[in-house]
């Protein structure tokens, strides 16, 4: 069941859509109306990108080695992409070039604008770094790009050597004070030299034995006195093989310090085509926007409409029994409007119409032979059409059927007949004796047996004054002894009463609304007047219904049944 509901959904929505493509298609046009003029008026833009490669410095070494992880870098390399971007290195590249004398540029601010054309793009695993520029003028791209690389690695080289130079004076600084001895001494390269190993622990060694002969002889001892020369030449070679290793450190810093880390791979050439507009890219966004724009609006206007489109609408919004649809099909010049009903055939306003009275057979079960009133809320919605059809209908089944035109005001079924409007309902009131006869007033159909019509004749002054006198109710008596079924096509009810007015001898109603034009709320407030007035509404039909594409709903695929009927016309 549920995938059943999701077909109807899916159906339905396909349906929204297509009733209201030319808002779609208005919406796409518009969209790549928008992208077309982008494209005609934005000015050209060219984008220029020089390469860097960025080695990551490890105290005080340089990292040469592809294969290293770059988990541990990522702060290392995240500040030198910041750095690119700084306004000390963009501010002296704006003062360099003399960037104040492009439109483009010329700002207080400068470098923000110059900020704004810069992109900084790490190449993913790697430790090469795009940079690039985007400007109206494809040269000048190329020459701030290159610029802003060139800054960059010798700013990179001048702190490099400044600090270099500072480690080597901190090194010198240490050196000649004793007090930092203890320093040198500590340093990796002079714990982990082998040679000082041994001779400190040959110190080690000497410094023991000199413990041991303290305690037995004198300083002028001939054995403390060479113990101590021993010790002195120890140490001498201690400290002179310290020196040495700070040398070596200090000229490997040296020549470190002075290398860079950082060079430029590629320089920025002048770029060839505009990297702005991208003009089909611009099309295909502005055609999509156009589209999701339109799409949005027709939902907007289908969450909005509250007319009635399907059975699904009627029976949800107005509660009301549905009966069926009358297609809106042209007959040929000169024939009666009821032509479908007695072609040889079948037809789908013709099967409507008689499912119609099947459903009507069906509500009145117990009253079969009750008039009934058809009317609807506002003038065009097809009510006189389904009563002229549904007589032909009626009479067909061999019921002596009588179609009253009950409406005074507009009348339209002496045209509809094809018969004379000198006899019909408002003669009923006039003083002349046969004139004044029902019977009188009555004009059987030539090519319908078993129907006949009495017109609404013609026009009265006072149309709510005479349906509001006792002679009305004599009239339906009187029909209703006659003729087995008696159908009245009453005026809308918007924004005359006359309909109230016949509810009051004939408590039974067929509503009529137009598909997709007639309000839901103005019909729901048509129906409660004949409520409060006493009338039942039976039932409600779809009038003017056009099958067109794929309809769908619990009531079947129309556009098929539509298909159906043609096809067997045509055998």
């Amino acid at each position: 069941m549920e995938k059943k509901n999701e077909e109807i959904n899916l159906a339905q929505c396909f349906e929204i859509l297509l009733k209201h493509s030319w808002v779609l298609m208005a919406f796409v046009l518009l969209g790549l109306l928008g992208a077309v003029l982008v494209n005609t008026f934005m000015r050209p833009a060219y984008q220029s990108t020089a390469l860097l490669m960025i080695n990551q410095e490890q105290a005080g070494k340089i990292e040469t080695n592809p294969y290293t992880s770059f988990s541990s870098a990522e702060d290392y390399y995240r500040t030198q992409y910041k750095l690119l971007e700084s306004r000390n290195l963009l501010q002296r590249v704006y003062d360099k070039m003399d960037l104040n004398q492009y439109d483009e540029f010329k700002n207080p601010y400068g470098w923000k604008k110059l900020l704004k054309s810069l992109k900084v793009v790490p190449v993913l695993r790697s430790r090469l770094v795009q940079v690039s520029v985007t400007t109206y003028d494809r040269h000048l791209s190329a020459e701030i790009a290159n610029e802003i690389a060139d800054t960059f690695v010798a700013d990179n080289v001048k702190n490099r050597i400044s600090m270099g130079a500072d480690v080597i004076r901190a090194l010198e600084s240490t050196e000649r004070s004793r007090d930092d001895q203890e320093l040198l001494n500590s340093m990796p390269q002079v714990v982990n030299s082998d040679f000082i190993k041994n001779l400190k622990l040959q110190e080690a060694q000497l410094l023991n034995k000199q413990a041991q002969y303290s305690a037995k002889y004198t300083q002028k001892h001939p054995e403390v006195i060479s113990l101590n020369k021993q010790l002195a030449a120890v140490q001498n070679k201690i400290a002179l093989e310290t020196r040495r290793l700070v040398q070596s450190i200090k000229i490997e810093l040296s020549g470190q310090f002075s290398g860079n880390n950082i060079r430029v791979v590629d320089a920025a050439v002048a770029a060839e085509s505009p990297v702005r507009p991208r003009k089909l890219l611009n099309l295909l966004i502005g055609m999509s926007a156009g589209g999701l724009l339109g799409l949005g609006f027709v939902l907007v206007l289908s969450y909005l409409d509250q007319t009635i489109q399907n059975a699904e609408d009627l029976e949800k919004k107005l509660r009301v029994a549905f009966l069926g649809f009358v297609p809106k099909e042209k007959t040929k010049k000169n024939e009666p409007e009821y032509a479908f009903m007695t072609k040889e055939g079948h037809f789908l306003l013709a099967e409507n119409v008689r499912n119609i009275r099947t459903m009507l057979a069906f509500t009145l079960t117990k009253t079969p032979h009750a008039p009934i009133l058809i009317t609807s809320a506002l003038q065009g919605e097809g009510k006189s059409h389904l009563s002229t059809n549904l007589a032909v209908a009626l009479a067909q089944t061999g019921k002596k059927t009588l179609l009253i035109d009950g409406d005074l005001r507009r009348s339209r079924l002496h045209k509809a007949f094809h018969l004379s409007p000198d006899k019909g309902l408002s003669n009923l009131w006039v003083k002349e004796g046969e004139k004044a006869q029902y019977s009188y007033n009555v004009q059987a159909v030539p090519d319908v047996e078993n129907l006949f019509v009495m017109t609404a004749g013609q026009r009265p002054p006072n149309p709510a004054e005479l349906l509001n006198s006792a002679r009305l109710a004599d009239l339906i008596a009187w029909a209703e002894k006659n003729y087995d079924q008696v159908l009245v096509d009453c005026p809308a009810i918007v924004p005359v009463s006359d309909t109230l007015l016949w509810g009051r001898y004939i408590p039974r109603a067929v509503f009529v609304l137009k598909q997709g034009q007639t309000h839901a709320h103005l019909a729901a407030a048509a129906m409660d007047k004949l409520n409060k007035a006493g009338i039942e509404v039976l039932g409600a039909v779809l009038g003017h219904f056009q099958p067109k594409a794929m309809s769908y709903s619990k009531y079947g695929y129309y556009k098929k049944s539509y298909q159906y009927y043609q096809t067997d016309e045509k055998e």
